[in-house]
């Protein structure tokens, strides 16, 4: 899409993360070299795109914003055969990559931020926001319970008697 790449995509992140942590979303825009004014026409641009008709739809949207993925790999959920695509988002966060499960003809069933393959899987012995990803929680306790908050971007995890809340794949609070 023109004028829409990697680094907006990035911005367009944030929009959802500023609900909780908007002290964090300021800095990451101005980390980024954004203005409040581009973070937000960022993200007004995405929905825009997401609901246009002309805008290619599922998977076409994300390849013609973000290029071809960088990895792709076969996952089995239950009887379902999905595949994992994962591009790197240079900038905001270099240790992660931006991940899409896709069903058949393009359909996107999630996207999220993922450690990279290659990415150490931090300490987690003070869970902090912005500090992990579902998967490194996952990784580290078994034991956590996922449940889904029936919001797109969001995902929550009960641990030891707190609830993580992950946008984007990305904690935000604990409560």
């Amino acid at each position: 899409m023109r004028g829409f790449a990697r680094r907006e995509f990035q911005l367009m992140l944030l929009r959802r993360m500023a609900d909780f942590q908007p002290e964090l979303v300021n800095r990451a825009f101005a980390k980024a070299g954004a203005t409040r004014a581009e973070y937000l026409a960022a993200h007004n641009r995405w929905v825009s795109l997401l609901r246009s008709a002309s805008a290619p739809q599922g998977l076409a949207l994300y390849e013609a914003v973000l290029g071809p993925p960088d990895t792709e790999r076969e996952v089995a959920i239950g009887d379902v055969a999905l595949t994992a695509l994962t591009w790197p988002l240079a900038g905001l966060w270099p240790d992660l990559r931006w991940e899409l499960m896709v069903g058949f003809g393009g359909a996107v069933m999630n996207g999220w931020l993922v450690r990279a393959p290659d990415g150490p899987i931090p300490a987690l012995d003070r869970l902090e926001p912005w500090s992990c990803v579902v998967g490194d929680v996952l990784a580290r306790y078994p034991s956590a319970q996922q449940a889904d908050p029936a919001v797109p971007s969001r995902w929550i995890i009960n641990l030891n008697g707190q609830s993580l809340l992950f946008v984007h794949g990305l904690l935000q609070v604990l409560a």
